[in-house]
């Protein structure tokens, strides 16, 4: 089985590393890292407000833990007090159902067609073969009567060579106007995953 304590990632520092479920009181970890987002922010020219990023980002991580990812990591652009976008890293083992992990297979498991058909295409990442959907869906109601809003999504599904599990890295956000600059971060995010060499 893939030794995923060799996962690897590199993200820009706009990037905040999400803390994982059960590790970190959300309370104390939200307070501290929302006067560090403040900092950057002033650093950056533009304020930010420590009471509403603390709110969001604690909102944030609880919502990604509830998916129980490997890795995950919330965008904060300088002077914005919500994350723009979550990006989190998962694996996908072979089962009884599914005793090999293949393109085609993680292709039909990622997509959806709410919004006609996604954009699908292989790419060669340096940890391996890979998938790329770029795809639009109907998120959940935030309200009784509300609309469901629309999420935008980009993800990738990594088969590396030796490993017998799949890699998949998943992103969403909401705004239009950061899908250009979000899928350019997003590439290279991917094009960083990596598993490091296997301790003897």
């Amino acid at each position: 089985m893939t030794d995923l304590s060799r996962l690897g990632i590199e993200c820009g520092v706009d990037w905040v590393p999400l803390p994982l479920a059960g590790t970190l009181d959300l309370g104390h970890w939200a307070r501290e890292q929302a006067e560090q987002l403040a900092v950057r922010y002033a650093r950056d020219g533009e304020k930010g407000d420590p009471r509403a990023l603390t709110k969001d980002l604690r909102a944030t991580a609880a919502d990604s833990q509830e998916r129980t990812p490997l890795g995950a990591f919330a965008w904060y652009v300088s002077g914005f007090n919500s994350a723009a976008a979550v990006a989190e890293i998962d694996a996908i083992h072979p089962d009884a159902t599914t005793p090999e992990i293949t393109l085609d297979w993680l292709t039909r498991l990622m997509s959806t067609d709410d919004f006609g058909e996604p954009d699908v295409s292989r790419i060669a990442l340096p940890l391996g073969p890979a998938v790329r959907i770029r795809q639009n869906f109907a998120g959940e109601k935030k309200r009784l009567f509300g609309p469901r809003p629309l999420i935008r999504s980009l993800a990738y599904g990594v088969r590396p060579p030796s490993e017998d599990a799949a890699l998949v890295l998943y992103a969403s956000w909401t705004e239009s106007v950061l899908d250009e600059p979000l899928e350019q971060v997003l590439d290279q995010m991917a094009r960083s995953l990596s598993l490091g060499a296997t301790e003897s």
